[in-house]
C-alpha cells in the first residue's frame, strides 16, 4: 500500500513538472517573438541605437537559455549592426551563429540557418566564414536529399508490400474456388442441361403412363360397378320378397389402386357423358376423391348431402341445364361456398355469359385443355388459402379497435355468436350449428372449408385474442380475465 502511494505521488510529481517546463516554453516563446517585434518597430523608426541595445539583450536571452539564433533574427540583428557601423558585435554574431548551425541536429532548419549566415557573410565581407557556411550548408542539403531519398524508398517499399500482401489474399481466394476454362465450363453447362431436358422428358412420358393406366381402371371399375348394378335389378326382379333383403357387394375402392394416402377432398362431376367423366377424373384424381352424378336431381341431392370441395357441371344436362344447376347451389346457403366449375359448348363472350348467369366461379369451353385446367383448379384452390389467411388476420384484429367487417353472412353470424357466448365454458360448436339451423357435420364441414379452422379451434382462438386485449388493457387479474373468456 505504501509503494503504491509512492507510485501515484512520484506520477503526480512528474506531471507537475512536465506541465511546468510546457509553460515555461511557451513564455520564452512568447518573448522572443516580443523582442523581435520591438527590433523590428526601432529599426523601421531609425532609433539605431536603442534597436542595437535591444539586439544586444536578445542575445544574451539567448545565451541564457541556450536557443539557437533563427534566420529571421540573424537577418534582422545584422542589419541593426550595419546601420550603427558595428563590425565587431557583427562579426562575433555571425560566429556564434556558425556555432549554433553546427549543433543543429535538424538538417532542414540547420539548413535555412546556414543560408542566412553566408549572406550576412558576403554582406560583411568575411569570405573564409562564409566559405565554411557554405561548407556546412552543402552537407545540410545532401542530408536532406538523403532522407527525402529514404522517406521515398520506405514509401515505395511500403507500396510494395501492400501490393504484395493483396496479391497473397487474392491467390488464396482463388485457390477456394474451382476453375475452368471457358470451353470446358461450356461443355459442362450443356452437358447439365441436356440431362435435365432428358429428365423432364422422362418425367412426362412417365406421367402419360400412369394417367393411361389410371383411366384403364377407372373404365375397368366403371363396368364392375354397371355389371354389379345390373346383377342387383336382376336379382330382386326374380320375386324375391319384399322383407328380403339384398346385401349389396361393396365396390372396391378406387383408390386403393394408388400408393400413398387418400385424398381428403371430394370434387362432384355433374355430366352425364361418361367419356367426359373419365377424362375428368384422369385430370382430377391426384388432388380429389371423384363422385359423378348423370342428372341435374342426383347432382343436386349429391351437392347437398357430400357438400364437396369443388363442383364441375355441364352446361347441357338431360331435362334441365347445367346452368340452372349452378344457379340453385350457388343461391342455396348450404352449398353456396363451393366452387363451380362450368362446362360449356360456347367460346369467348357467349360462354363468359353462360358462366355468369350460373354464377360460376370459373368455365371452360370443351374440349378441356390439360394444362389450363390444372392451373385453374389450382388458382381455386390458392384462393382458398387465401382467404383463410384473411380471416386469420381478421380475427386477430376482432377484438382491437381497428376490427374488419367480415363480408360473409355465415362467418360474421358464427363469429357473433362465439363473441357473445365467450364468458360460458360449455359453449360449444353444437350450440352454433342449433342457432343456424345446421347440422353438426355440415356446419363443421362449411366452417372449415370458408376458414381452415375447425369450430373448437376458432372458439378457442376467440377466447384468446380476446384475453390478449384485456391483458394489454389490464382490465383485471389473469384469473378474472380467464373466466371472462370462458376458461374454467
Amino acid at each position: 500500500m505504501k509503494f503504491q502511494t509512492a507510485t501515484y505521488s512520484t506520477l503526480f510529481c512528474c506531471m507537475l513538472l512536465c506541465q511546468g517546463l510546457r509553460s515555461q516554453s511557451n513564455a520564452v516563446l512568447d518573448t522572443l517573438n516580443n523582442r523581435i517585434q520591438l527590433m523590428t518597430q526601432l529599426s523601421q523608426a531609425g532609433n539605431d541605437e536603442q534597436a542595437e541595445v535591444e539586439a544586444e539583450w536578445f542575445r544574451d536571452f539567448l545565451k541564457r537559455h541556450k536557443i539557437p539564433t533563427t534566420p529571421r533574427a540573424l537577418t534582422l540583428i545584422s542589419g541593426i549592426y550595419d546601420a550603427n557601423n558595428d563590425d565587431r558585435s557583427a562579426t562575433r554574431m555571425l560566429s556564434e551563429a556558425e556555432i549554433d548551425a553546427r549543433r543543429d541536429p535538424n538538417p532542414v532548419t540547420k539548413a535555412a540557418l546556414l543560408s542566412a549566415l553566408v549572406k550576412e557573410c558576403g554582406r560583411w565581407e568575411l569570405p573564409e566564414l562564409a566559405l565554411t557556411c557554405q561548407q556546412l550548408l552543402g552537407v545540410a542539403q545532401d542530408s536532406i536529399f538523403a532522407r527525402s531519398r529514404r522517406n521515398e524508398t520506405l514509401a515505395i517499399r511500403r507500396s510494395l508490400d501492400s501490393l504484395t500482401n493483396l496479391r497473397a489474399q487474392e491467390v488464396t481466394e482463388q485457390a477456394r474456388f474451382v476453375r475452368l476454362e471457358r470451353d470446358r465450363a461450356y461443355m459442362l453447362g450443356a452437358v447439365l442441361f441436356l440431362c435435365f431436358l432428358a429428365l423432364i422428358f422422362a418425367n412426362i412420358k412417365n406421367t402419360d403412363r400412369w394417367r393411361k393406366r389410371v383411366a384403364k381402371k377407372e373404365v375397368e371399375l366403371d363396368v364392375l360397378r354397371s355389371n354389379m348394378r345390373q346383377t342387383a335389378i336382376e336379382t330382386s326382379s326374380m320375386g324375391m320378397s319384399d322383407s328380403t333383403q339384398v346385401e349389396t357387394i361393396k365396390p372396391p375402392d378406387p383408390y386403393a389402386l394408388y400408393t400413398g394416402e387418400k385424398p381428403e377432398q371430394v370434387a362432384l362431376v355433374i355430366e352425364p357423358n361418361r367419356q367426359i367423366v373419365l377424362y375428368l377424373k384422369s385430370l382430377l384424381a391426384d388432388r380429389f376423391q371423384i363422385e359423378t352424378a348423370a342428372t341435374p336431381n342426383e347432382g343436386l341431392q349429391m351437392a347437398n348431402s357430400l357438400l364437396p370441395d369443388l363442383i364441375i357441371c355441364d352446361a347441357i344436362l338431360n331435362g334441365k341445364t347445367g346452368i340452372d344447376v349452378a344457379r340453385q347451389i350457388k343461391l342455396s346457403d348450404r352449398t353456396n361456398h363451393i366452387p363451380v366449375v362450368l362446362l360449356s359448348d360456347h367460346h369467348g363472350n357467349e360462354g363468359k355469359l353462360d358462366a355468369l348467369r350460373a354464377g360460376a366461379d370459373v368455365w371452360f369451353t370443351r374440349p378441356i385443355l390439360d394444362d389450363e385446367f390444372d392451373a385453374s383448379i389450382q388458382r381455386l384452390l390458392d384462393g382458398r388459402k387465401r382467404k383463410h389467411e384473411l380471416f386469420a388476420r381478421i380475427l386477430h384484429l376482432y377484438f382491437t379497435e381497428n376490427r374488419v367487417q367480415i363480408d360473409d353472412p355465415f362467418l360474421a353470424k358464427s363469429v357473433q355468436m362465439v363473441e357473445q357466448n365467450l364468458s360460458n365454458p360449455d359453449y360449444t360448436a353444437e350450440d352454433i350449428a342449433r342457432k343456424l339451423q345446421m347440422t353438426k357435420q355440415h356446419f363443421f364441414k362449411k366452417l372449415k372449408v370458408l376458414t381452415g379452422k375447425e369450430p373448437v379451434q376458432l372458439i378457442r382462438e376467440m377466447r384468446l385474442e380476446k384475453s390478449k386485449v384485456l391483458l394489454e388493457k389490464r382490465a383485471g387479474t389473469p384469473q378474472a380475465i380467464a373466466e371472462m373468456v370462458g376458461f374454467s
